[in-house]
């Protein structure tokens, strides 16, 4: 909705549209901001002109995105594969949030935001930092969220625990649509698996459906033909996570990323893991690649080329 704000400001036509179902957070910054719900956006046809804003993963596009033209990316993720027909603009910055960046682009153009355009980049910057306990949070986030926060009218820190505890309000969802609410779908080690988490200052009230989250993980990695599925429920102001494992074969992979243990209960705490953009994702991915090269006969391991020097100019 932002995005399509600076677009229109460019004097390019643009419509916001959601890629799914609205989680308890975000339908209480729209109803904070007196804005609607944008229209579900399923699939795309063959040559629809098309911007997309926080990811650039295939998986989490709408069907037909193969056969439309990207218009541009703004995005805070690594790239992720997505594959356009066309030359595109790209903004991607190592920032903890697409909000943040969004923002850094009205300035540069001179654009002040409206009230409620500037209170869904603070509201982005505030979720994707958790109310700047997340690791990825950076100095930048937190002064760009200070200024949207003067020019939106919301009060940051009432807003963000206002958020958090919106959030918090899982008792109305099943297990499936628990674990379906925060996921994205990854490949580690030769695996699809999807990792899916669960940020709450309440984690009690998930962990007590356990059994019921397990059962509902092994049912969509079925259906949805994946390897795995692993989900992480991030306790907000403990600053940790508890690894639920449905598997195995998913509880050797925390142990190896993290060296806990699963217990019997199938759950470990990972004392200090909030985000899974910079600490889930990466430290799997270590401990696929330890476990590869281990496994690699030794006299099959590819031998670095020597590295020629440079020729004089």
């Amino acid at each position: 909705m932002a995005y399509a704000w600076e677009l229109e400001s460019r004097g390019i036509p643009a419509s916001a549209f959601r890629l799914g179902e609205l989680n308890r957070e975000t339908e209480y910054v729209l109803r904070t901001l007196n804005l609607e719900t944008p229209p579900l956006l399923e699939s795309v046809s063959a040559g629809d002109p098309v911007a997309v804003v926080d990811t650039n993963n295939p998986k989490e596009l709408p069907d037909g995105m193969d056969r439309a033209v990207v218009h541009s990316i703004v995005d805070h993720h690594k790239l992720s594969g997505l594959i356009t027909r066309e030359p595109l603009e790209v903004d991607m910055r190592a920032l903890c949030s697409t909000g943040s960046i969004l923002y850094a682009r009205a300035k540069a153009a001179g654009r002040t935001p409206p009230p409620h355009v500037a209170g869904l980049m603070l509201s982005c910057i505030l979720s994707d930092s958790l109310v700047f306990r997340s690791p990825t949070t950076t100095a930048l986030d937190r002064q760009f969220a200070e200024e949207l926060a003067l020019i939106s009218g919301l009060e940051m820190q009432k807003h963000g625990d206002a958020m958090l505890d919106a959030k918090a309000d899982i008792g109305h969802l099943s297990a499936k649509e628990l674990i379906m609410m925060d996921s994205k779908v990854y490949t580690i080690g030769g695996l699809n698996m999807r990792i899916s988490v669960l940020e709450t200052t309440r984690p009690g009230a998930a962990l007590a459906k356990r059994a019921a989250l397990q059962d509902a993980m092994r049912q969509t990695a079925q259906e949805q033909g994946l390897d795995e599925v692993l989900l992480f429920v991030v306790d907000v102001l403990d600053e940790s996570a508890t690894f639920v494992s449905s598997s195995t074969r998913s509880a050797e992979m925390v142990g190896r990323a993290w060296g806990s243990a699963v217990g019997r209960s199938g759950t470990a705490k990972l004392p200090g893991v909030l985000s899974r953009k910079k600490q889930i994702v990466p430290a799997l991915e270590a401990a696929a690649d330890v476990a590869a090269e281990r496994a690699e006969p030794a006299g099959s391991r590819r031998v670095q080329p020597a590295q020629m020097p440079r020729a004089a100019v």
